[in-house]
Parts: C-alpha cells; structure tokens; sequence
C-alpha cells in the first residue's frame, strides 16, 4: 500500500492532489498515519499525557484518587502498622462535580424548528399579511355576515392589535413541515437515549473540560448519536471553542481482530494479513504470546473462526476534510441552446470543438473516512464518507460529523473545574489524614506533681501523707495539702500540682482552620459559592444576598452550560439533515414510520418541499430559579389587582422563553383592561338602562296613582251624586208616600172623626145617664174625668175657656203621619 509518489505538505499528503489519488489507500494510510503520530508519545500534549489527564480528575471527581501521594507527603515510607488511620478519601470533589452536573441536567429546554428557507418565509409572510388583513377587515366582515345572515361562529384567529399579531406568529403559528421536525426531533433523541448521553457530556465538560459526540447513519439503524470519550479524541489545531474548523479528527479505542474482520469488505484484508496483525499485537494489551494459525468453520455464523479472534489491538476511526472542484461543462448544440455536463477530475476540452464548450470549476468538500490499524500498514473501510450532511444553503460545504466544544480554549487545550480543585482537595485530604493523627496521638489531661513539697505532710496525729495519698486526696475533692518549708526551714517553689493540657487543642483547631480555608478556596476558582453548594446558608445572610450569590454562582458555570447547549445545537441540526436525506433518498423511511409513528411521517410526507427546506434550530431555555420567582411574582400582582384571568397566567407559566413571556403578559393584561372596561361600560350602560327604567316605572306608578286618584274622585262624585239621586228619588217616594198617607190619615182622619164622633155621642149619652146616676150616687172626681176623657162633648166642656179640644189635633196628626 506505500505510494512514495504521493507529495506531502507539513507531514501530511498534499492536498492539492487529484480525487483520484485521494480516494486511493495509499493516500488515506499515510494520512491517518500522520494523524496518529501527532498525538503519540507521552508528552503532556499527547494522547498517551491526555488520557493521563483525564483519568486523574475523574478519579478525583469520583472521590477515588490515589493515596500513594498522601502516604509520602506524611512520610510514612515503611512500616505503617503503628498509624491507626483511615486512608479513604473524602467526597469534597464529588459533591462539588454532582452540584454542577445534577443542577444542569435537570435544567429544563424547548427544541424550537423554524423553517429559514425561501419558500417557507414566503408562506410566512403570506400568512402574516392574511391575518392582518383580517384583523383590519374585523369590524366590517362581522356586519356584513350580520347583513348575510351568516350565524356561524369564526374559528379562525383573528389578532386584535399589532402586538398580539406578532405574539402569535412568535409562539402559535407552525407550518406543517416545522411542527413535523420537532416532533422528528424529539423522537430520534428518545430512540438515541440522549438524556443519558447529555448527562455524560455535562460531567465531561465540568471533569475534563472537554466534550465530544458524533451522530451517523446506521444503513440498517438509521440515525444515531454516539458519545465519544474525550481522554481517546484526537484532532487538528483549533481556536474555536466549538471546533468547527477542525481538519480532521478520530478516536483511538480497542477492537478485537475478529470485529475488524467484520467490517472489512470482502477480500480488504486476507487472513495472512490478519495472522500479520495478531503476530504484531501478540504479548500487548493481556494478548497471548502465540496462537494457533488453524481455524474452526462455524455454522451457525457461517464463516471460520481463530484463536487469534479475540486479540485486542488499537484502532483509530477517523475523518479529514478534503477540498476538491465540481467539473461541470457548457456545451452549445446544433440548435444554438446550451446544455452543462458534469466531468471527471482532471478533464481537459478537446482543442478542436465544433461547437463553443466552457469550463467551470465549483468548490465542494467531503470527508474520507477509514479505520487505521494502529502499528501496521493497513487501513480498512477507506472512502468517501457516507450520508454527509450538507446545508440547503452550503451545499459546498459539509460538517465534520464530531461535534467538539472545549470552552476556554488555548493551545488547543483548557484547564476544567475539577483541575482547578485538585491542589485544594490534596491539602483538604492532608488536614483530615493530620486530624486523624492528632486525635490518635492526643493524651488525657494530666497533671505535674513536686513531690518535694508533698513529702511529710503531716495529719494531725503524728503520722503523714504519701504523695499518692495526697493525689488521691487532690483528684476527690480537689484540695492540695503540701509543704510551704522544707526541713531546714527554707521556702518551697511554686504550687506543687500544675494542670497539663492534652495534645488536641491547639493543633486541632489549626488543622480544621487549614481545612476551611482549602474549602473556601475552592469555592473561590470553581465560583460554587455557599448559595449553591448545599451547605447550610447563615441565618443571618438575607434573602435577596443569597439570591445574588446564587445568580453569581451560575454565572461562573455558565461556559458549561454554553457548551452543552452548542453541541445540543449541532446535534439537532445533523439530525434534520439526515432525517431530510432519509425521507427522499433512503429505504430507511418505513422503518421511521414505526419508529416515528405514521402521523409525523405522513405530514413529512406530504411537503414536496420538505426536503429541500431549511430549517433552524434555536434552544429556548427553561427560567432559572430567580427568574420564575420574579415573573411569578408579576402574575400575581395581576392576579391581585385584578388585571388577568386565571387562565391567562396558566398560559403564560407554560411559555419557557421568558422575553415571549413578558410580553404576552403584556398583551394579556392590556386586553384584559379593554374587556374589563368595555364589560364596565356595558355594566354601566345596564345600570343606566335600569336606572331609567326604574324612573319610567316611578313615573308610570306616580300617573297610575294620579290616574287611581282621578277615577277614585270620580267614582266618589258619581257615588255622591248616585247617592244624591237615590236621596232625591227616596225623597220622591217618601213625599209620594207621605202624600198618600196624608190623603189616607185625612180619610182615615174623617172616618174616624165620624165614627169618634158617633161614639163620642154615645159615650155622652151614656155619660150623661151615668153622671145622672152618679150624681145621684155622689161619684168622685176622677170618675168624671175618666168620663169626660171618653166623651168629647165633656172634654169641651172640661177645657179652657177659648181653647178648642180640636185645635190639637192636626199637629198630633201631623206627628202620626210622619211616624207613618
């Protein structure tokens, strides 16, 4: 496979070679050759320094570091059995790793698509104008289906102002071919387990402080997102944090001989060839240090297996870009028309033409893929790479399928958190490995006793005191008994029994003021203040103070959170291309369906343009904490004033991006006033309408009274004068009848005139014959007056001179008729 014809640039083969020569072996081997040389050796910049790199602070962020390093810092070489310590390393690290990782995943994110090519802005702006112009026609179209008769509600969104228009085209309106792809989107990430992948590039990021991914087509497993470990990445010279001009890049990783002879292409690599390469990894990596050449066939796999399968030998998968130039000839015709053709690479015109050729040549890019067996001369599955994605818009240009991000780049490298924190945990790990000492060497608090001042202490009864008799004595109760003068008579020194200090005091607390001090540091690099760190805020920090140190906090990780977000980004825009390519290229699309569902791919279906589209993709994310609490806080003064509904906030809560938030609040709360105004002019309207309605009813009650009290009145003189009628009438009679019993009493008045008078002339004469009798028989008075009162004749007789018995008689008549 060696070609020393082909020219090399800095190492590497020219690029400026033919197609031709690129798309050969030769060409590929001795580029990925190259590639790997660069990053071999054991240097700090080298794959060998990285992994090395790498490795440590992950064993530093799982809490699982050596602690060689320790036992040499404490001098402890030797024999360790006298030290009762416990060597395990404390989770300060971790906690600090999980706080950052833990918060950042669970940090909410909205995928939003929007199509940016031609034709679909040009629908948009359709749409946009239609609804405006139904928002200035809204008056009019809703009097004249008054006029029409037309009942039916209108369905359709029609804004009120301006504000709201742009509102909606922001958050509500979605073409068919947008709402299609997020709901693609979303579907490929879950089929790809990318909430597990996204966990693993946030620790990578705050670990290793880089992080690396890749998405492929899979021709039988259609789209798929790989993680790719960091310490094993090997790449070109870049500047961008986000590694976009990245030249060419791979992953150096094990594989076993017998999954290298899958994936070569039938007769790549003969068995020879393997045996070479087994013979070349023998003795390396816990491979045997000799095999047996002679295979067994299998028949349930259907092809012969070695012993020598299962060596493990190091790979590097890889990719470069390479430039070249699109050909393309314009050739007039007979009938005076051009038509252009497309030509092989390094196509000449003929001299000679009868008809007018012009030659153009168009830039365009690809990558070549292949798989170097590292420490050998052999590279399999070499070609152009597959299922490249290219922008609508770049078709010249296509993505490296790696998506990088090393936030703070220099040189190509950085420095991560977990770096920044290393010196600290080891000085954190020495003050609590020195605690431990301490605590174990620490003696009981004791005391020092002179015991020539408690030697012949006397009792008081002759005998004395022995120095252990006077401890005793010291220890129960605390008093001291000793001699102020020795035998000679001289003065004693000090207090015999002074008070030693146990070994704990002093250097523990110098020890634990070490220990906070590295923990306070790392506070300080890392920007994981108190607020943040799940440790016990003070009780005396105020509120808004723990706000702004946990905002400041967020800030200092904000690079992680950046770089996630891009590599999401590329992620998501690799996945719309493939997805494109998939729908109009592949037999892959019937496996969609059933992943995807049949909805999603019929509405993908169904754009005939959906392929040539261009979409964007932007991440809205979520509110933080801060932010929430602050919109909160306005929805519920709106609530409490009374300038939203209930259902407007709940709507408002669902909007992620909370600039569109805002601003619907905006909208709702200004719609709300004109609704509740125009309800308070409607109610105000009402109340008038009751009002005079109220007044109209007075009005109607005070005329019915005057009416009721006119026709009372009335009916009163009519009364009056029905009564006068019937007084009159009943007058009539009465003189009517009055008449006739004045003409009856006067008959009756004649009659009994006669007939008085005719017993009148009776009793007189009667009377007559019994006064005779009377006198004769000498009667008294009262006889005669009985008599005279029965006979008129003696009544005028016995009456008044000049008065007439019958002068009273009318008027007693009189009396009688009216009695009558």
């Amino acid at each position: 496979m060696r070609n020393n014809k082909i020219e090399t640039i800095g190492q590497y083969p020219s690029p400026f070679a033919p197609k031709k020569v690129k798309d050969s072996k030769a060409y590929g081997l001795r580029y990925f050759k190259q590639m790997y040389k660069e990053w071999a050796g054991q240097g700090q910049s080298s794959l060998a320094g990285r992994k090395r790199r790498f490795n440590l602070a992950r064993a530093y962020a799982s809490g699982s570091q050596s602690i060689e390093k320790y036992k040499s810092l404490l001098n402890t070489s030797g024999d360790q059995s006298y030290m009762n310590l416990d060597w395990s390393n404390l989770s300060i690290v971790p906690k600090f790793v999980d706080v950052i990782v833990n918060g950042l995943t669970e940090q909410e994110y909205e995928m939003k698509v929007s199509a940016i090519d031609k034709t679909s802005i040009n629908k948009k702006i359709k749409d946009r104008s239609s609804l405006f112009v139904n928002m200035i026609n809204k008056d009019f179209n809703k009097e004249f289906n008054r006029l029409a008769g037309n009942s039916q509600t209108q369905k359709e969104f029609i804004p009120e102002t301006s504000e709201e228009l742009d509102l909606y085209m922001s958050l509500n309106y979605k073409q068919k071919n947008e709402i299609a792809m997020e709901q693609a989107l979303s579907g490929i990430k879950e089929l790809n387990d990318y909430h597990e992948v996204r966990a693993q590039l946030l620790r990578d990021l705050t670990v290793c402080g880089m992080a690396v991914s890749k998405t492929y087509t899979d021709p039988s497993r259609g789209i798929k997102i790989k993680y790719v470990d960091p310490a094993n990445f090997i790449h070109s010279y870049s500047k961008s944090p986000d590694c976009k001009d990245l030249f060419h890049a791979g992953e150096v990783r094990t594989m076993t001989i017998g999954e290298i002879r899958r994936l070569c292409k039938p007769g790549e690599l003969s068995e020879n060839e393997l045996q070479e390469i087994a013979r070349s990894s023998a003795g390396k990596r816990k491979n045997p240090n000799s095999f047996s050449s002679s295979g067994i066939f299998n028949s349930e796999l259907g092809y012969e297996e070695y012993e020598y399968d299962a060596f493990t030998i190091e790979i590097m998968d890889g990719v470069f870009k390479s430039d070249y130039n699109i050909i393309l000839e314009k050739k007039e015709n007979k009938y005076g028309t051009s038509n252009t053709y497309r030509k092989k690479d390094g196509y000449k015109p003929p001299k000679r033409s009868k008809y007018k050729r012009e030659i153009t040549k168009q830039p365009a890019s690809i990558y070549y893929k292949g798989i170097y067996i590292v420490g050998t001369e052999y590279v399999i599955d070499y070609g152009p790479l597959e299922n490249m994605v290219r922008k609508k818009s770049t078709l010249d240009d296509t993505p490296c399928p790696y998506i990088v991000y090393i936030p703070n780049i220099h040189n190509s490298t950085n420095k991560s958190l977990v770096e920044r924190m290393m010196p600290f945990a080891d000085q954190i790990q020495l003050a609590h490995l020195k605690m431990q000492l301490v605590i174990a060497k620490a003696r009981p608090k004791g005391a020092a006793f002179e015991l020539g001042a408690l030697e012949n202490v006397g009792k008081g009864d002759g005998a004395t005191f022995t120095p252990l008799e006077l401890q005793d004595i010291y220890d129960q109760t605390g008093n001291i008994y000793y001699r102020r003068q020795d035998d000679e008579g001289g003065v004693s020194g000090p207090i015999p029994i002074q008070e030693l200090e146990n070994g704990i005091g002093r250097d523990m607390n110098s020890l634990i003021a070490i220990y906070n001090h590295n923990l306070q540091i790392i506070r300080d690099v890392t920007g994981i203040n108190e607020a943040r760190d799940a440790t016990q805020p003070s009780n005396k920090a105020l509120i808004g103070t723990q706000k702004l140190a946990l905002m400041a906090s967020n800030n200092a990780t904000k690079h992680i959170n950046r770089g996630e977000l891009s590599i999401t980004t590329r992620i998501a825009e690799h996945c719309v291309l493939r997805l494109q390519d998939i729908v109009k290229y592949s037999p892959l699309k019937k496996k969609y369906v059933a992943m995807l569902g049949e909805a999603v791919m019929e509405s993908i279906s169904m754009g005939k343009d959906f392929h040539i589209n261009e979409f964007g993709l932007k991440i809205t994310m979520a509110p933080d904490e801060e932010e929430r609490q602050a919109f909160e806080q306005n929805i519920q003064m709106s609530l409490q004033q009374k300038e939203l509904r209930l259902e407007d906030a709940i709507f408002i809560r669902s909007i992620k991006n909370t600039k569109l938030a805002n601003q619907c609040l905006i909208i709702r709360r200004k719609k709300y006033q004109e609704e509740a105004q125009a309800q308070m002019q409607q109610q105000q309207q009402s109340q008038q309408q009751a009002q005079a309605q109220k007044e109209q009813a007075e009005m109607q009650k005070i005329q019915a009274e005057k009416q009721l009290e006119a026709r009372t009145a009335m009916d009163i003189e009519n009364l009056k004068h029905q009564n006068e009628m019937a007084r009159l009438q009943l007058e009539y009679d009465l003189k009517i009848k009055l008449k006739e019993s004045e003409n009856q009493g006067l008959a009756d008045k004649e009659k009994i005139k006669v007939e008085g008078s005719n017993k009148v002339q009776e009793t007189a004469n009667k009377g007559k014959m019994d006064l005779k009798e009377s006198n004769n028989n000498e009667q008294p008075l009262d006889a005669n007056i009985d008599i005279a009162m029965s006979d008129p004749g003696l009544i005028n007789e016995l009456a008044p001179d000049g008065e007439s018995p019958e002068a009273n008689m009318p008027e007693q008549m009189g009396g009688l008729d009216m009695m009558m």
